[in-house]
């Protein structure tokens, strides 16, 4: 995680982090760093300094998206890059229905009062929020590169649009970007990339995509409640640490999770998915009503390292150098 100080501000000055980078994972948390985060760069803007934008917010999750609504209400001339698109960013949160204990305070909006919302909803009420508010988020805008020069910045993304700004913000997911299957249906709401809360799902059918030690520790998990199924494009389950490997074995001897070698998954359809197994063309059918996918990501640190910023890691300090 990024060291950042009570401003949000990180050991580089002018860029700050927000939300689950930050270690704010959670929606109403990550939406107040948001705004926080945006009224403390407002206090020490860099009049002088000549950039094209005063801030630029890479990622458009919910801090993001606080960020981008506070910033339009402080007048502040902004840019919001999402390497996906919006809807991408909300469809990778860990479950179809979200849950808030308490209302979230959205600039330019108010109070949000949902105690229960899904992501198709969720996603409606911030393309209001933003269209309302004549705000356009750059999607597919993929940051490559954020180079200190003096009191700016110059951004260029991976397909080398090039921008300047005085600030910038940091709203990315500290886990990275989860790498997807491509495959028809993929947006759906019972889809996500990570598990959160086992124990709230029950009685489900399940399917995990992957055969690492995040897919087999999941399964694990949900099996204790639900029905579940691992789909894997392997024909064996490999590189796992002895414990999951012992524990998976006894788990499909036991019939108490079913095992899919050698599939590929063809359509996530709203009552089941549609897949190949063992190199045949036949496309099968599974019911299903939740998908968790792990496929791997490519997580932030080079991309910290390229900018300058300290960060902390498991295995103790690092001070990630600009080059």
């Amino acid at each position: 995680m990024p060291h950042v100080s009570p401003t949000f501000e990180t050991n580089v000055p002018g860029v700050y982090v927000a939300g689950e980078l930050g270690g704010m994972g959670l929606i109403r948390n990550a939406v107040t760093q948001g705004r926080e985060a945006v009224e403390n760069i407002v206090k020490n803007l860099k009049k002088d300094a000549k950039a094209t934008y005063d801030l630029i917010v890479v990622g458009a999750g919910p801090a993001g998206i606080s960020a981008t609504l506070a910033a339009k209400k402080a007048n502040l001339k902004t840019l919001t890059l999402e390497q996906d698109t919006l809807g991408g960013t909300i469809f990778t949160f860990p479950r179809s229905k979200i849950v808030m204990t308490s209302t979230m305070d959205l600039p330019l909006y108010g109070k949000v009062k949902f105690r229960e919302t899904s992501k198709t909803e969720l996603l409606k009420l911030w393309q209001e929020v933003l269209s309302k508010n004549n705000i356009e988020i750059k999607e597919n805008s993929k940051v490559n590169s954020i180079i200190p020069d003096g009191d700016i910045f110059h951004i260029e993304t991976v397909s080398g649009e090039k921008f300047s700004t005085k600030n910038v913000l940091l709203s990315i997911g500290r886990r990275g970007s989860p790498r997807k299957l491509n495959v028809p249906g993929e947006d759906s709401e019972k889809v996500a990339y990570r598990l959160l809360e086992p124990e709230e799902i029950k009685g489900k059918n399940v399917l995990i995509v992957g055969g690492g030690d995040s897919a087999i520790e999941s399964a694990l998990l949900l099996a204790e409640q639900n029905k579940v199924t691992i789909s894997y494009r392997g024909d064996t389950f490999s590189r796992l640490k002895m414990k999951n490997a012992e524990k998976i074995n006894l788990a499909i001897q036991s019939g108490l999770i079913s095992v899919k070698l050698k599939s590929n998954i063809v359509s996530i359809q709203k009552e089941d998915v549609l897949y190949t197994e063992n190199d045949s063309t036949e496309i099968k059918k599974l019911d299903n009503d939740l998908i968790y996918i792990f496929a791997g990501g490519e997580l932030p640190t080079e991309f910290l390292k390229k900018i300058g910023i300290k960060i902390s890691t498991k295995h103790g300090e690092s001070i990630l150098k600009h080059r």
